[in-house]
C-alpha cells in the first residue's frame, strides 16, 4: 500500500509538472523563437550532405530530400504531400546535326561545336526563311515561324517564356561564342509542346544576324534519347482559423534542388547546395514548424513548399503554376526564400538584413519590413535586385498575376554554383534571426485583412495584367 500510494503521488506530481508546463497558451514571441540555429544547423548538415550527392533533378539525392522534408513536416504535426511531375531527361542526338545558314549566294555550315540543341523532337527543314527578332524585344506575330534573336536580348528565362508562349515552330539564338547551356531536361506537360530551341555560337554567324539581311536555314537534327522520372514538389498546408480567411492562401516556398555530381573523376565532385537552397529549405522547415505550434492558427491559411527543378529553369515553380494545390485566385501572396545562410554578400557583409527581388514591383516587400524591423532585421536594397525577379521561383507564379518575390540575404557570393558551397559555411545564428523576421512578415499579413497589391511601375505592368 505504501508503495502505491507512493507511486500514486510521484505521478500525479509529474502529471502537475508537465501539465503545468503546457497550460500557458503559447504567444506569437515563443512560437518565432522556435526558430533555431541549432534546428536550422542540423536539418541542413543532413540536407547539404555529401550522402544527397548534389540533390540532381531526377536523382536519388533528390528524392531522399523530398523523404526527409516530408518527415520533417510531420514531425511539424502538418500531413505532408508530395505533387509528382512527369519529367524526363533529354540527351541530344548530335551525331548527324546539321545547320547550314545562307545569306544571299552564301553559305555557312556551322559546325557540332557551334550548336547546343534542346528540343523533344527531330527537326528538319530545308532553306527556310527566318524571321529577325527586331532589337527592342517586342515580339511580332510569330505562331509558326522560323526566329532568330540575340542570347542577350531574347536567351532570359522571360524572353524565352514569351517567345514559346506564341508558337513559334523553332527558336534559334545566336551568340558571338560557344553557349555553356546545359539545360536537357523536361516536365512533359509543360513543355511538350515547346518549339525546339537551337543555340548557336559562332561570330560569322552573329554578324550575318546584325546585318538584318534575309537568312534561311536548313537544319537536320535527329530525335534525342530519353530517360523518364518521376519528380516532386512537397508541400504542407497549416489551415486557418478565421471562418473566412482561411480561404485565403500565402505561400513560403524555396527549391530543395541543385546541381548533382560534377563531371570529373577526381576531387570534390558533389555540389552540395548548402546556400543555394538548401538554406531556403530548412528555413521553410523550420517556419512552418514554428507557426504549426500555435495553438491558435493564423487566420489565413499557408502553404508551404519546396520545388523541385529550379536550377534546370524553374521546372518546379512553373509545375505548380499550372497545376496549384490551392487556387491562384485566392492565393494573396508567395514570399519565396533563397540563399538564406551565407551572409558574405560580393558586395559587402549583410549581417541581421536581407532583401527582396523587384522591391518595387508590389507592396508586400513594404508590409514585410515592417514585421522585420520589429524583430530587429533591416531590409536593404540589393544594387540590380530587379534582374533576379525573374530568375527564381517566384516568378512562375508573378506570371499568373500572384504577388510573388523572393527574399535573400546574399545575392551573390564565394562558392555560387560550386562545391564549395557547404554547410559549415552558413552563419546559422542570423539566418535563425532573419527566418524569425520573416515568420513574423508571414503572421502579420496572415493576420490581417490587408491583400498585397503590384504597383503601378512600367516593370510590374505585365503581372499586373496578369493579375486581372
Amino acid at each position: 500500500m505504501q508503495f502505491s500510494a507512493t507511486r500514486t503521488l510521484l505521478t500525479f506530481g509529474l502529471a502537475t509538472l508537465c501539465f503545468g508546463a503546457t497550460s500557458q497558451p503559447l504567444t506569437e514571441t515563443d512560437a518565432l523563437q522556435r526558430i533555431s540555429s541549432e534546428g536550422l544547423r542540423g536539418d541542413l548538415s543532413f540536407l547539404a550532405s555529401d550522402a544527397l550527392e548534389g540533390r540532381g533533378t531526377p536523382s536519388r539525392g533528390l528524392d531522399i530530400a523530398a523523404e526527409f522534408i516530408a518527415s520533417r513536416f510531420r514531425a511539424a504535426g502538418l500531413e505532408p504531400s508530395f505533387q509528382t511531375a512527369k519529367f524526363a531527361e533529354i540527351t541530344p542526338n548530335l551525331n548527324d546535326v546539321k545547320v547550314t545558314l545562307s545569306r544571299g549566294a552564301g553559305e555557312l555550315e556551322l559546325s557540332r561545336d557551334d550548336v547546343r540543341v534542346r528540343s523533344l523532337q527531330a527537326v528538319d527543314v530545308a532553306a527556310a526563311p527566318v524571321l529577325i527578332l527586331p532589337e527592342n524585344g517586342i515580339i511580332p506575330p510569330v505562331e509558326g515561324k522560323i526566329v532568330a534573336g540575340e542570347v542577350r536580348r531574347y536567351g532570359t528565362e522571360v524572353m524565352l517564356s514569351l517567345l514559346q508562349s506564341r508558337h513559334p515552330s523553332l527558336i534559334l539564338l545566336f551568340a558571338k561564342s560557344r553557349s555553356r547551356s546545359r539545360a536537357t531536361s523536361y516536365l512533359q506537360d509543360t513543355e511538350a509542346g515547346d518549339a525546339p530551341i537551337i543555340r548557336i555560337g559562332n561570330e560569322e554567324a552573329l554578324a550575318a544576324l546584325t546585318a538584318h539581311d534575309a537568312i534561311k536555314v536548313s537544319v537536320h537534327l535527329s530525335a534525342p534519347s530519353r530517360k523518364d522520372a518521376p519528380v516532386s514538389n512537397v508541400a504542407a498546408i497549416l489551415p486557418g482559423s478565421d471562418q473566412v480567411l482561411k480561404n485565403q492562401y500565402i505561400i513560403v516556398s524555396a527549391h530543395y534542388d541543385h546541381l548533382g555530381l560534377k563531371d570529373t573523376t577526381s576531387g570534390d565532385r558533389v555540389y552540395n547546395g548548402a546556400n543555394d537552397d538548401g538554406s531556403g529549405t530548412v528555413s521553410v522547415i523550420e517556419i512552418a514548424n514554428a507557426l504549426a505550434a500555435m495553438p491558435v492558427h493564423p487566420k489565413r491559411s499557408i502553404l508551404f513548399l519546396t520545388y523541385f527543378g529550379e536550377e534546370e529553369g524553374l521546372l518546379g515553380s512553373f509545375y505548380y503554376a499550372k497545376h496549384p494545390l490551392v487556387p491562384l485566385q485566392d492565393t494573396i501572396a508567395n514570399i519565396n526564400l533563397e540563399q538564406m545562410g551565407r551572409t558574405d554578400d560580393t558586395d559587402g557583409k549583410e549581417v541581421g538584413a536581407f532583401g527582396f527581388t523587384g522591391a518595387g514591383f508590389s507592396d508586400l516587400p513594404s508590409i514585410l519590413e515592417a514585421a522585420a524591423t520589429r524583430e530587429g532585421v533591416k531590409v536593404y536594397t540589393k544594387k540590380g535586385a530587379d534582374e533576379f525577379f525573374a530568375r527564381s521561383d517566384n516568378y512562375a507564379l508573378a506570371l499568373r498575376g500572384v504577388i510573388a518575390h523572393t527574399i535573400c540575404v546574399a545575392f551573390d557570393y564565394p562558392d555560387y554554383h560550386a562545391v564549395g558551397d557547404e554547410w559549415q559555411k552558413i552563419d546559422y545564428d542570423n539566418m535563425a534571426k532573419v527566418d524569425r523576421a520573416v515568420a513574423a512578415g508571414v503572421l502579420q499579413l496572415a493576420n490581417t485583412t490587408t491583400v498585397p497589391k503590384w504597383s503601378e511601375s512600367a516593370e510590374a505592368a505585365v503581372y499586373r495584367e496578369a493579375g486581372k
